[in-house]
């Protein structure tokens, strides 16, 4: 098993209604089908994906080191929201998690603490000049 020192946290950057009436494993499937057949990746870039009703699906095997984060790919775990902006696609990034979601991602954090030696919990706009998750994790995971 790799070792995995850090947690980046990442949004979907899709409206609220994004696939809302299909499973977190749809979810998964069609990130997937973004990752590999728009990108061109080998599978799709996080570990984990919460769904808008606080389920955690799993992604990218945790034994493998994703395509999430340029340069901390090798010794992170990527953990994706679904949402993270408003209701049309030139809107600003927005802040628009379910309290499950929010809920869901502690949980998830803690469990991944706990089995790996993890330092550091940050969002993608920590190494990114990007609003993805559209929150300032640290401010959140420290409180």
């Amino acid at each position: 098993m790799r070792e995995i020192n850090l947690a980046v946290v990442h949004c979907t950057a899709t409206n609220p209604s994004w696939y809302s009436n299909k499973s977190a494993e749809d979810v998964v499937n069609e990130i997937r089908r973004w990752h590999i057949n728009e990108r061109k990746w080998s599978d799709i870039g996080y570990s984990h994906i919460i769904h808008r009703d606080g389920v955690v699906a799993l992604g990218r095997p945790i034994a493998r080191s994703g395509a999430h984060t340029r340069g901390y790919n090798k010794h992170s775990v990527g953990i994706a929201l679904v949402g993270g902006r408003g209701g049309c696609a030139d809107d600003k990034p927005l802040d628009n998690f379910s309290e499950k979601q929010m809920v869901s991602l502690r949980n998830l954090l803690d469990q991944l603490h706990d089995e790996h030696p993890i330092t550091k919990v940050a969002g993608h706009n920590d190494f990114a000049k990007k609003a993805c998750p559209c929150f300032n994790v640290k401010e959140w995971y420290d409180a």
